[in-house]
Order: C-alpha cells, then sequence, then structure tokens
C-alpha cells in the first residue's frame, strides 16, 4: 500500500535549495524568485504528505491509504472524446479499444521522461495520483517535481510565473530536469485553460524537462500533443485493501470485506471502480435503511444524508455540539457556500460571512459561524480547515452540493444560458426532466462532458428527443468514419462512444430511428447501441429488433467496431436473449 516515500517538509529544506540552484542557477532566478520555487515545493510537499478523506474531520497519512494506480497508455492523442469508464465506464475503452491501450506502470512511464496527459473521470483519484508521481520523482537525483494544483486560487498565475523564469535558463542540457506536475485541468474557466495551455507550451519550448496534466473525460485541452495516459479503475483485490484501509482509518467497526462483498452480490460492482465510490460506498453502508443506489450522484447523495444523520449514530458517537443545529440545515450552510465559490478553496472571511448570513436566514441567530463551520468539518470532513481558509475535500462533492442548491432554489429553471461543466451536469441529472439540457448540450461547442455526464447518471429524459439529438450529432462532418459497408455489414467509428452511457430506452431508439431510414453513419452509429445492449446482456425490443431485421435483412448483418471489435444484430435478437 505505501509508497515507500516519506515526506518531512523541514528536513527537506536544504535539498530544495540545493535543486534550485542546479536547475534555475542563481542568473536565471533571482533570490525572491529562489524562494518563491522553494515555497512552492514546499506546499506540494506537504499535499502530498496526506490525503483528506470524506467523511473524515482530519488527513491521513498518504501511505496509509493509498492504492497504486493502474495506468494505460496510448500514442499522440488524436482526439480528447474517444473513450467510456470503466465497467459500464472502463469497459468500453479499455476492455473495447484493448489494441490501442496499453498497461504500463509508473516507474515505467516515468523512465520514458515525456510529456503526458492525464485523463480520468470524476473521483477517479487524479490528485491523489499526482501526489504519488511527486514522492516517486523524489527519489530521483536528477529531477525535481513541482506540484501546481489549479483548483488553487492563483495558481494558474504561479503556473505563468514559473515558465516565465525556466525560459530564463541557459545551458539547459548541463542541469537536471524539471518535472512539471499539474492537477485539475477541468477545473479553471475556459479563459484559464487558454492561458495554462499557452504556459504550458511555453515550457515545452523551453526544454527544461517534462509536464503531467491531469483533466476530466471529455474536456477538450487546448492546444496541446502529448501521449495519453488512462487511469484504470480498481480491481477486486484493491477494493478489498482500499475499504480495509480506508475503515481502519475511520476506526470503523464495519468488516471491509463484508462491504465489498455485498456491493458486488447485489451489482452495483460498477460503482466500485475508485477511490471516491468506494469511500461514499463505505459511508452509506453504516446506515440501516436498503441501499439501492443505482448511479454516482444517487450514491453521492445517499452518502451526504447518512453523513448528517446516521454516521455518528452507527458508529456509537454521540456529538457534544456547542450549538444544536439540524443535519440538513448543516448541508444547507454547505450548499451556499459551493454555490458561491468557484474554487474548492475558500477565504475565511467569505466562508464564515456566508456560514451567518444563512445561520440568520434559518433562525440561528445567536450561533457562532465559526463554531458551527469547525464543527461540521469535525462531523461531516466534507468542508475542512486549510492554512488560508477553507476547502472541500472534493471538487465533485462541491459541484453536486451547488446543484443542489441551484435547482431548489429555481435559479437553474430560469437559465437560459449555460456552462458546459459539472455543476450544470448535476443540475440537469437532479431535475425532474433535462431533455432541453441535454439537447443543447449536444448542439453546442464543449458540451460533450456534460452530455457524458447526464447520460452516466440515470437521468430522466425524452428518449425520442434525445435519440434524434444524437442522431444529429455524429450526422455532423467527421464525427462518423465509415470504412467499408455493404449487404453483409458496415465498419466504422464515432470520434465519441459516449452514447453508450444512455439507458435501456434510448438505445432501443437510436437502433429503431436509424434503422428505419439507413444511411451508412446511421448503421454505425446502430453499431454501437447494439454493441453496448449486447455488453448489458440484453436484448432489443420486439418490435425495434422486427423493424431492425427487415431493414438489414439478416440477422447475421455485421458490425465491425474499430478499436471495439464486432456484433452483429442476432446477438440482441429477444429470442436468443431469453
Amino acid at each position: 500500500m505505501s509508497d515507500g516515500v516519506t515526506i518531512d517538509v523541514g528536513e527537506a529544506y536544504p535539498y530544495i535549495e540545493q535543486r534550485v540552484l542546479q536547475i534555475f542557477g542563481k542568473d536565471a532566478a533571482s533570490a525572491a524568485e529562489r524562494d518563491w520555487l522553494k515555497s512552492l515545493h514546499e506546499t506540494a510537499a506537504t499535499q502530498a504528505s496526506r490525503v483528506q478523506c470524506v467523511g473524515m474531520a482530519n488527513p491521513v497519512p498518504f501511505e496509509s491509504i493509498y492504492q497504486a494506480t493502474h495506468l494505460f497508455r496510448k500514442g499522440m492523442r488524436q482526439s480528447p472524446t474517444t473513450f467510456a469508464y470503466e465497467s459500464r465506464t472502463q469497459r468500453s475503452l479499455l476492455a473495447g479499444q484493448i489494441e490501442t491501450f496499453r498497461p504500463i506502470s509508473l516507474l515505467d512511464l516515468l523512465a520514458l521522461g515525456e510529456d503526458a496527459i492525464i485523463f480520468a473521470g470524476p473521483g477517479w483519484g487524479k490528485t491523489t495520483f499526482m501526489s504519488s508521481v511527486f514522492r516517486t520523482i523524489l527519489r530521483n537525483k536528477d529531477t525535481w517535481p513541482i506540484l501546481i494544483s489549479l483548483r488553487r486560487p492563483g495558481a494558474v498565475s504561479d503556473l505563468v510565473r514559473l515558465v516565465s523564469i525556466a525560459e530564463k535558463v541557459k545551458s539547459k542540457s548541463k542541469r537536471g530536469r524539471l518535472a512539471l506536475l499539474i492537477d485539475g485541468y477541468d477545473e479553471i474557466t475556459h479563459s484559464e485553460r487558454k492561458a495554462a495551455s499557452e504556459a504550458i507550451l511555453k515550457y515545452q519550448a523551453a526544454g527544461l524537462g517534462y509536464f503531467f496534466l491531469t483533466c476530466r473525460e471529455y474536456y477538450a485541452v487546448h492546444q496541446l500533443s502529448a501521449p495519453e495516459i488512462r487511469l484504470g479503475g480498481f480491481n477486486l483485490k484493491d477494493r478489498y485493501s482500499f475499504v480495509t484501509a480506508f475503515l481502519k482509518a475511520f476506526d470503523s467497526p464495519l468488516n471491509p470485506d463484508e462491504v465489498v462483498n455485498y456491493f458486488q452480490e447485489y451489482g452495483f460492482s460498477d460503482l466500485l471502480s475508485h477511490p471516491l465510490m468506494l469511500t461514499l460506498a463505505c459511508i452509506v453502508q453504516t446506515s440501516t435503511q436498503n441501499v439501492n443506489p443505482r448511479s454516482a450522484l444517487k450514491l453521492l447523495s445517499r452518502a451526504l444524508t447518512v453523513l448528517s444523520y446516521r454516521w455518528d449514530e452507527q458508529k456509537g458517537i454521540k456529538r457534544e455540539e456547542a450549538v444544536t443545529i439540524d443535519g440538513e440545515d448543516r448541508l444547507q450552510i454547505l450548499r451556499k457556500i459551493a454555490h458561491g465559490a468557484k474554487s474548492a478553496f475558500v477565504q475565511d472571511l467569505r466562508a464564515i460571512t456566508t456560514t451567518r448570513q444563512e445561520l440568520i436566514r434559518l433562525a440561528y441567530d445567536n450561533a457562532d459561524p465559526r463554531r458551527v463551520l469547525e464543527e461540521t468539518a469535525q462531523f461531516y470532513g466534507i468542508f475542512v480547515p486549510n492554512d488560508n481558509g477553507w476547502e472541500f475535500v472534493h471538487r465533485t462533492i462541491q459541484d453536486f452540493l451547488s446543484a443542489q442548491h441551484s435547482v431548489k432554489t429555481g435559479e437553474f429553471a430560469r437559465k437560459t444560458k449555460y456552462e458546459w461543466n459539472a455543476r450544470t451536469s448535476y443540475c440537469a441529472c437532479l431535475m425532474d426532466d433535462c431533455t432541453h439540457v441535454l439537447v443543447m448540450a449536444l448542439g453546442s461547442e464543449g458540451g460533450l462532458s456534460t452530455v457524458a455526464e447526464i447520460l452516466d447518471n440515470t437521468s430522466t429524459y425524452d428518449p425520442t428527443r434525445i435519440s434524434k439529438a444524437i442522431v444529429e450529432y455524429f450526422s455532423k462532418h467527421r464525427r462518423t468514419v465509415v470504412y467499408t459497408n455493404d449487404n453483409h455489414g458496415v465498419s466504422g467509428e464515432l470520434t465519441s462512444d459516449f452514447l453508450r452511457f444512455a439507458n435501456t430506452r434510448t438505445l432501443n431508439q437510436i437502433i429503431e430511428d436509424c434503422s428505419s431510414i439507413r444511411t451508412r453513419e446511421k448503421d454505425v452509429i446502430v453499431g454501437y447501441a447494439i454493441l453496448e445492449l449486447s455488453q448489458r446482456k440484453l436484448a432489443c425490443d420486439h418490435v425495434v429488433f422486427k423493424t431492425a431485421l427487415k431493414n438489414y435483412g439478416t440477422e447475421r448483418f455485421t458490425f465491425a467496431l474499430a478499436g471495439l471489435g464486432q456484433v452483429s444484430l442476432e446477438s440482441v435478437c429477444p429470442l436468443r436473449c431469453e
């Protein structure tokens, strides 16, 4: 479980001084700039020494909970959207595109000494992985790691400043290498992403070292070309190990094997592929009620409820509150703070002011806002103190709380224009009908990340309208590639396989719509829908299959999908699947 690296910032100070001089020299960096570089490194070292888990008041040592990340490497990235997540998630990409993605160890990846863009879904451990990379590179005497978390206020400016110093370095071949680790590209604004990309391009040109950049799936990375890395999901052994470590750190009486086995037995294994979902599953499992979270957001919602009402009760703990405040009211305060903060980090004055205003609105006139926040951090471990104020322990949780606030207050329903980000996705998922948002996202530049998130969270929408919108999306120029097409089958690929996140009704609708009026492009779309139904071990609806059979002429009509394999119409025949 441990990566074998212990970080002591105090003991490392002389080492940091030496490395800064080795790489940047006295001429390129002034004394003030060298001090700033050392402080940047020290901040990263502190971050990489611990992990703040949901539900815990205090961070735990990194080595006590980290599970080695499974990595898969692709060549130069051609498109940011030809993938999906594990199970329903990783299955599509890593199992389906096994010909193009190969497993690689972290040490082998670092030995290549090349740039990399690292993609993974929300909660898959991108930030923790970057901490692991930082800790591993510390062993290398010839390379100096700098880790910049873009979610921190001013981080883009820090990146730009670092690159400006790097550009002044001369005689680079005689110096050590710099490993620039940049985390959270998707967590900044569109304009900030462009500024970050431009800084990274200048860093590449300076030739001082290599970079690693993390980003959520389905977000476009502006201008940058680099080998693409995917984070793989937990296997069963990883799940047992992680849950054991989490429950031990929390001093929980739950049996870790029983927790994992329960979710495996009842068909929730898709939700156990990565750290955040496993953590939430542990929290939810403390509840005495039946657990049936069919999507990541439903699991998150249930976990927040358990944290606010039953977490302590199940652990046999009675909290001593300075002010008695209902658990839902504490969450309401966090929703308000989350909604008003663009970053996971919130300045102390802002957090206190927002809390005071909400306490007054909720009729807790005499409550001390700071004490309320401190207690909430101790009780729930969602919004915790840091050196400069407060921070949400995970961006997904912040965005979900913000979305709850937007939907509850009616703010989201009044919107006519949307930012295509996680908050918009979660707002749409919380609505009774998110068809309008989905259609707009499919028709907008940059909307694909929102589409994928909505479809993957079992949201409610009109399958007929969404089927039409998906077909229109792939009918646009160069989004569908057809290699061959005849009476026996079709071969081709889509630039993105997000439609495989769609629910069963929508997949059937796509098959019916596209097979009724066939085109070369529509045949490829049908292939993706049939492949997904087949992998879910489901058949087409009888009426849909009859329509497809009539228009394709034979059950053996074959869909060969580049990188994913092939499937025939007969694989979803209702009679064969019964």
